[in-house]
């Protein structure tokens, strides 16, 4: 059975002016995604109803040259299978034998490349860290495998939705938990509102 979302996380994205993301948000330079976003709602409907978190942190991963990505030189299982589809594929992964971690695929079919949403703040009431982290984002949210390959453009489950305004400030670090990458582990690909509180984890000043 797919778990319940915390009831906590429920909110009304009409009410706070989002707009769903189209497909040619998602098909940019993963990069550029990763960034984008950060301020932007990630969101999964249940009996009619919204519950999500406003993403403060990323982290991209470039595909078959990425040492640290799971397309690294062009790995292709059943697992990695939905990192191939069109930008806009949700792709969630089992790690460590307990969580999931939910990640947004970008580019094209056929070229692997996806972000980790690491860190979300919830609506107002919830606590602050309740999806600080890419195992707390998934549990609270009830993302389970089972989402692995929905559409967050056509689907009827989960979206991304953007926000209108100010963008937040965002800081720059290499990615987390990828030692085992060789040189990839040190490049710069997570992302983070370097003004929240939900972010999982801070670099060391």
């Amino acid at each position: 059975m797919i778990p319940a979302p915390d009831a906590r996380l429920r909110f009304d994205p009409a009410r706070l002016g989002l707009r769903p993301a189209p497909r040619a948000f998602f098909r940019r330079e993963t990069v550029e995604v990763a960034r984008s976003l950060i301020g932007s709602w990630f969101a999964r409907r249940r009996r009619g109803r919204w519950y999500g978190g406003r993403i403060v942190e990323t982290e991209a991963y470039i595909g078959q040259a990425d040492a640290a990505a799971h397309s690294w030189k062009g790995r292709r299982t059943a697992r990695v299978e939905p990192m191939y589809r069109d930008g806009g594929t949700l792709y969630v992964f089992f790690v460590y034998g307990m969580h999931y971690c939910a990640n947004v695929v970008t580019r094209g079919p056929g070229d692997p490349q996806a972000v980790l949403l690491r860190a979300a703040e919830p609506p107002d009431g919830a606590p602050l860290r309740l999806l600080a982290g890419p195992a707390r984002l998934c549990a609270a949210l009830g993302v389970t495998k089972a989402a692995s390959g929905l559409d967050l453009v056509e689907g009827e489950e989960y979206r991304i939705f953007l926000a209108r305004g100010t963008r937040p400030r965002i800081a720059v670090s290499p990615r987390i938990g990828v030692d085992y990458a060789g040189e990839a582990a040190a490049w710069p690909l997570r992302f983070f509102d370097e003004e929240s509180a939900a972010v999982s984890v801070r670099p060391r000043r």
